[in-house]
């Protein structure tokens, strides 16, 4: 089993998207997935049928210590429930910003190590968790950003091509090799909404993945649809992007399970 955070530094860079198109992949290669929503705007919770992502005790209300349990969902897409997909949604929060009342980085990285050791002793364990997160930085949220960096295997970093999208990619890097020095930890590098696919991009990860900027992408998002999922020849290359994503995941998930972790 591996842990796997969406991370980025902004919103709308298709994080989301991408973590959703992910789950079904892998899902469809028969593997279990859990997904953990941690963005209080819930999109990813709602895009796999939970109406009310915000009315039970969910992630983000366990890591706040608001709540003692968390309410878990299977997905549901327009093919209908995909029972090897389970969501922890982001659940009821304080306020407006619940990340203004989080508490100390340690009671974070601990409460969110204990959600993640709750899923995996799970009756059927995951072969895979990931975590959907809203925007973050070092600057302006360290707690959590050092939580789930404390708490992963493998760190999947969405970047785009627009101006600003790939620099802080570097100072990312730098700044998670200093939270886990001693723990084995890969990154991935998906690269979305790229104009030209064409040329290398060397952003200091072992593996990387490029998608191709495509309106047909967003438009079936926007309808509520999972992408992957969409038969359209205009998605083909997104889905062989969340494809190729899906068989480094596999390798990955294999070499933590038959190497181990140092």
């Amino acid at each position: 089993m591996i842990v796997t955070p969406l991370i980025s530094q902004k919103g709308g860079v298709g994080k989301t998207l991408i973590a959703a198109s992910l789950a079904t992949a892998l899902s469809m290669r028969g593997y279990r997935v859990w997904l953990i929503d941690l963005d209080p705007n819930a999109t990813l919770s709602r895009a796999l049928g939970i109406s009310n992502p915000g009315g039970v005790s969910g992630a983000l209300t366990y890591v706040m210590g608001l709540g003692r349990s968390v309410k878990v969902f299977t997905a549901v897409t327009e093919g209908g429930a995909m029972t090897n997909v389970r969501v922890i949604p982001p659940g009821a929060t304080i306020g407006n910003n619940p990340y203004n009342a989080l508490p100390s980085t340690a009671v974070l990285t601990s409460r969110l190590g204990s959600l993640i050791s709750g899923v995996s002793s799970y009756r059927a364990m995951p072969n895979f968790i990931i975590i959907d997160t809203p925007a973050l930085t070092p600057s302006l949220s360290p707690g959590l950003l050092t939580a789930i960096i404390s708490n992963s295997d493998v760190i999947t970093l969405v970047a785009t091509d627009e101006p600003g999208g790939m620099g802080w990619l570097g100072k990312f890097l730098e700044y998670s090799s200093t939270v886990a020095p001693t723990r084995r930890q890969d990154q991935v590098a998906v690269l979305n909404k790229l104009a030209n696919l064409r040329g290398a991009f060397d952003v200091g990860v072992r593996y990387t993945v490029k998608i191709l900027r495509n309106p047909a992408v967003e438009a079936a998002w926007r309808m509520g649809l999972i992408p992957y999922l969409v038969k359209d020849p205009e998605l083909a290359q997104f889905r062989k992007s969340i494809d190729e994503l899906a068989v480094i995941m596999e390798r990955l998930n294999a070499e933590y399970t038959w190497v181990g972790r140092r």
